[in-house]
C-alpha cells in the first residue's frame, strides 16, 4: 500500500518541493526534476540490456487535447480562502496565474461559490486501477510484495492496460479538483515510464516515486529511474534487508531527490531505524507509538494518511493523535483497486472516521487536504494569494455558516468549476461566464 514531475502551465514550470518551500520555478534539491528528464542516458558504462530498458515508450503527445490560447482575465467570486480565513470577494487569474485577490465582487463571474486551493492527493498507487476483481484477504494477500495479488496482476498486465487505467485515474483527479498527486510506482524503470506517458499532457502534476523492479539494490538500476523519477518510493524498510534499503535511501538523497517509505502499517516499526533513512515523509504510521510519532515531529516529517484503505483492511487511524503529537499531516487515497482517486471523498472520510478516536475539526481535515499546495513539508497557509498558480476548484455549496465544515458535506455533484493547469472543467454553471480583456472595460460572456 504503499509525491510531482515537473507541470508546465502556460510555458512556466511548477511543483511542490520536498522541503518545505512553496513552489517556485526552480525546486530544492530534494525532489529537483532532473532537466534531462526526456533525454536517453547515452553513458558508455550503461549496460546494453538497462539502454533497452530506458528507452524512451512510444506515445502520443498527449491525452488531452491542445488547450486554446485563453487571453484576457478569468473571475472566480465568492467565498474565497484566504490567509484570514473565508471573505466574500474574488480571485483574478491570468495566463495560469492569481494577479489579485479582491474583497470586490464582480457581477458576473466564470464560476461563483466557495472557492478554495485545488486538492494533493499525498499517496496513490495508480497503476493498482488494473485490478479490477473484489477484493478478499489479508493486507499481506493483497498488497505485499512480490507476490500479493496486485503484484501479480501488474507484472502480467499489458503497457497499454497500465497506461489506460492510470490514465483514467488522472482523468478522476482532475475533474474532482486535484492538482498534484504523489504516487509510489513499482515495477523499475519501465514502470516510472508509463506513469509518465499516462501522465503526459495532462493539467495534473505527479511526483512519480519509483522503486527498483525487485527487492534489491543495484546501482545502475537506481541510477536511471532517479534520472526520469522524482524520488524513490518502497514499502515498509521491513520488506528489504537493512544493507540494501540504506544504500538505496542514501543514493536517492545524493542524487538530490525524494526517498519515503511506508512505515508502521502492519506491526510497530523501530522508528530510530526508520527516520536514519531520513525519509522525505512517511506512509500510514497506524502501530506507532506516541513517542514513535513524537519523534517523527520532532525530525520534521510529515505523515500521510489514508483512512478509507486503512479501514478496508481493517485498521482505523488515530487522526488525532497524529495532530496531538504535531506532525504535518496529509492525506491520500492509496490503491487505486481499493479507492478512486477523489480527495473530496478522503476529506469526508477522514472527517467521520476520526469521531472514532475523539474527533478533529472540520478545518483540520480540509487543511490535510490543502497542505500539499506548498510541498511536501510546506507551511499549512491555506489562503489563495497573487502569484500563486491558478489551481483552484468552486464549490456550488452554502456560503452561510462554516464553509469548512460544508465542504465537508459536498459531493462531487456539487463541484461546479475546476480550474486546474491552465484548464477549465466546468462541471455546474452557477453564473454566466464573464471575461475582461486588458486595457478595457467591456465584458463578453463565453
Amino acid at each position: 500500500m504503499n509525491a510531482d514531475v515537473t507541470a508546465r502551465t502556460n510555458g512556466t514550470t511548477r511543483s511542490p518541493d520536498a522541503t518545505g518551500a512553496a513552489a517556485v520555478p526552480t525546486r530544492p534539491a530534494e525532489i529537483a526534476s532532473n532537466p534531462r528528464r526526456d533525454s536517453v542516458v547515452t553513458d558508455a558504462r550503461t549496460p546494453p540490456s538497462l539502454k533497452r530498458l530506458m528507452r524512451r515508450p512510444s506515445n502520443p503527445r498527449t491525452f488531452y487535447p491542445a488547450r486554446p490560447l485563453r487571453r484576457g482575465v478569468d473571475v472566480l467570486a465568492g467565498a474565497i480562502l484566504t490567509d484570514a480565513g473565508f471573505v466574500r470577494g474574488s480571485v483574478s487569474i491570468e495566463d495560469g496565474v492569481v494577479i489579485d485577490v479582491s474583497r470586490k465582487v464582480p457581477r458576473d463571474a466564470l464560476g461563483e461559490g466557495v472557492v478554495v486551493p485545488a486538492f494533493t492527493n499525498a499517496h496513490t498507487h495508480v497503476a493498482d486501477a488494473i485490478v479490477r476483481e473484489e477484493l478478499k484477504g489479508s493486507l499481506e494477500d493483497i498488497v505485499a510484495p512480490p507476490q500479493g495479488l496486485k503484484h501479480r496482476a501488474l507484472a502480467a498486465a499489458k503497457d497499454d492496460d497500465l497506461v489506460d487505467g492510470m490514465r483514467s485515474m488522472v482523468r478522476v483527479m482532475a475533474r474532482t479538483g486535484v492538482a498534484r498527486f504523489w504516487d509510489f510506482r513499482e515495477g523499475g524503470l519501465p514502470g516510472v515510464r508509463l506513469l509518465l506517458r499516462a501522465a503526459l499532457g495532462g493539467p495534473v502534476a505527479p511526483m512519480v516515486l519509483g522503486r527498483p523492479a525487485r527487492i534489491e539494490y543495484r546501482r545502475e538500476e537506481v541510477d536511471a529511474i532517479l534520472r526520469v523519477a522524482d524520488g524513490i518510493g518502497i514499502s515498509s524498510a521491513l520488506d528489504w534487508p537493512r544493507d540494501e534499503v540504506e544504500k538505496l535511501a542514501t543514493h536517492a538523497r545524493r542524487a538530490g531527490k525524494a526517498f519515503a517509505v511506508h512505515a508502521s502499517e502492519r506491526v510497530r516499526e523501530d522508528i530510530d531505524g526508520v527516520l536514519d533513512l531520513k525519509p522525505a515523509f512517511l506512509v500510514h504510521m497506524l502501530e506507532a507509538t506516541d513517542a514513535d510519532l513524537e519523534r517523527t515531529a520532532d525530525a520534521g516529517v510529515p505523515v500521510v494518511s489514508c483512512p478509507r484503505s486503512n479501514v478496508f483492511f481493517g485498521k482505523v487511524p488515530d487522526l488525532p493523535r497524529l495532530l496531538r503529537a504535531g506532525l504535518a499531516v496529509h492525506l491520500g487515497t492509496d490503491n487505486a483497486m481499493v479507492n478512486s482517486p477523489s480527495i473530496l471523498r478522503e476529506m469526508e472520510f477522514a472527517y467521520k472516521v476520526s469521531r472514532l478516536r475523539g474527533g478533529i475539526s472540520a478545518r483540520d481535515a480540509v487543511t490535510m487536504a490543502l497542505r500539499g499546495k506548498n510541498g511536501i513539508r510546506g507551511p499549512a497557509d491555506l489562503g489563495i494569494r497573487a502569484g500563486d498558480p491558478a489551481d483552484l476548484v468552486v464549490f456550488d455549496v452554502p456560503r452561510e455558516g462554516d464553509p469548512f465544515a460544508a465542504l465537508l458535506r459536498a459531493a462531487e455533484s456539487d463541484i461546479a468549476l475546476v480550474y486546474v493547469g491552465g484548464r477549465t472543467w466546468q462541471r455546474k454553471r452557477v453564473a454566466k461566464a464573464r471575461r475582461r480583456t486588458p486595457g478595457t472595460s467591456r465584458s463578453r460572456t463565453r
